[in-house]
């Protein structure tokens, strides 16, 4: 009896081979470098850190060997590794690499000690442990111990980050002035709606004569402010005085600082009203902790832009027609250096901007970006985009295709900011690493067609 085989019949859909994609070629040389930085040999501390108390686990060839608890700051933790490489001899392991997680600013501390110490280090992301910890256990459960066990173990596995200290002291303050700025304004944003909410409990009128709070006449009232049982005293000319000296210099409407009056005196006589005393020291303080914060605000755009100009970057970011060059050294800062990325995707993931998909078998859902990236950086790239859609011919053109297509579903405009967005920033890092101009698309099309 003769066995007779019969010839597979391709699947329906499927290519004769198995192909690979870029982003599969990518991933698996991002797989090769992270082996080559943690090899299978190597014996990995994990550390759980804490302003005081450190936890520590010891991890060789996967298998947990030992826990330590170091009663130490985190610029004390290279105490650790006379330990680490006697456990490494006994082991017969080629070295030692430290994980932990990039814990607020402790994990800088940590790092600077390592790398003094001439040790290798790597960050291993909050998420990737707590999505461990339930994975791990079936429970939520969080020791201290048992993270720095996990990071350890995920370091194995190669899931960590390849984020590090700032190269250059320069790259560090531009990093840390970005991130200031971002606070100061978000803090800004804030007294201007505290402004806006204590004047309009106090005096709603008050909306009737100024419209903005924080202009400059506004906030020469707020700071002139005082009981309303004191100002129901003040005549016309010494209010106006008054104001004029909390101006600080600055000029101020007289008109409509001399209209507000009778009517925080008619608020004092009105018997129902009961803010009249207690809120004007609020909307004082507001005013001045604003006037504190925009300057703040001036000083670090100034300081910013100072260093950006001073960076061989800025020529090639400003290159690009329409663009804000503050808003590109915000981008610079906050990125740092371009070559540590090898595609410029990698930059629209670092800024949480990247389009997820959800789908299920016949179940498609709404695509949206991640919001997992730094939320400053892309703050910074928006707010590019939308100069950009304003002042750039090509840029403008992308963002009409987007919202007025037909072969697809068009997109919100906010969507198609974001797309430019992302735009933006691919050609931000194609512009630096391949230290190159930025070239209109008319022209580049040009050149394609001769």
């Amino acid at each position: 009896m003769t066995n007779s085989t019969k010839a597979a019949t391709p699947v329906k859909g499927f290519s004769s081979t198995p192909g690979m994609t870029r982003g599969l070629r990518r991933q698996q040389a991002k797989m090769r470098r992270r082996r080559e930085q943690v090899p299978t040999d190597v014996l990995i501390v994990g550390v759980d850190l804490a302003r005081e108390r450190q936890a520590i686990s010891f991890v060789a060839g996967g298998e947990m060997i030992g826990r330590r608890r170091v009663i130490c700051e985190p610029q004390a933790l290279d105490q650790i590794l006379d330990e680490a490489h006697i456990l490494a001899a006994s082991r017969g392991s080629s070295g030692v690499v430290v994980a932990f997680e990039p814990a607020d600013h402790y994990w800088c501390l940590a790092a600077e000690a390592f790398e003094r110490a001439q040790v290798p280090y790597i960050l291993v992301q909050p998420i990737s442990v707590k999505r461990a910890r339930e994975a791990s256990r079936y429970t939520p459960e969080k020791t201290d111990p048992r993270d720095a066990e996990l990071i350890a173990q995920l370091a194995v596995q190669g899931r960590f980050t390849d984020t590090r200290l700032a190269v250059t002291a320069d790259e560090d303050a531009a990093w840390q002035l970005a991130r200031e700025y971002f606070l100061v304004r978000k803090l800004a944003a804030a007294e201007r709606t505290r402004l806006h909410n204590f004047w309009h409990r106090m005096l709603p009128e008050f909306f009737t004569v100024l419209r903005d709070p924080t202009g400059k006449t506004a906030l020469a009232i707020s700071a002139a402010l005082g009981p309303l049982s004191e100002l129901d005293a003040l005549t016309s000319r010494s209010w106006i005085a008054r104001v004029r000296r909390a101006a600080q210099g600055a000029p101020i409407l007289k008109s409509r600082a001399a209209t507000l009056l009778p009517l925080l005196k008619a608020a004092h006589r009105d018997p129902v009203r009961r803010s009249g005393e207690g809120m004007p020291l609020r909307i004082r303080q507001a005013a001045e902790r604003r006037r504190l914060l925009v300057a703040q605000k001036e000083q670090l755009r100034d300081e910013l832009m100072r260093r950006y100009l001073a960076r061989p970057e800025a020529m090639l970011l400003d290159s690009i027609p329409g663009t804000s060059p503050f808003y590109n050294a915000l981008v610079l800062a906050l990125v740092g250096d371009f070559d540590r990325f090898d595609d410029p995707r990698a930059i629209v993931k670092l800024a949480g901007s990247e389009v997820n998909h959800y789908a299920s078998g016949d179940w498609k859902g709404t695509s949206r970006i991640s919001h997992r990236g730094r939320s400053t950086l892309r703050a910074a790239a928006y707010q590019q985009a939308r100069q950009l859609v304003a002042k750039n011919e090509d840029f403008r053109s992308r963002f009409h295709t987007l919202i007025h297509r037909t072969t697809r579903r068009p997109l919100t405009p906010n969507a198609a900011y974001v797309a430019v967005m992302n735009s933006y920033l691919r050609i931000a890092h194609t512009l630096v690493t391949r230290n190159e101009l930025y070239r209109p698309l008319a022209e580049r099309q040009h050149v394609f067609i001769t």
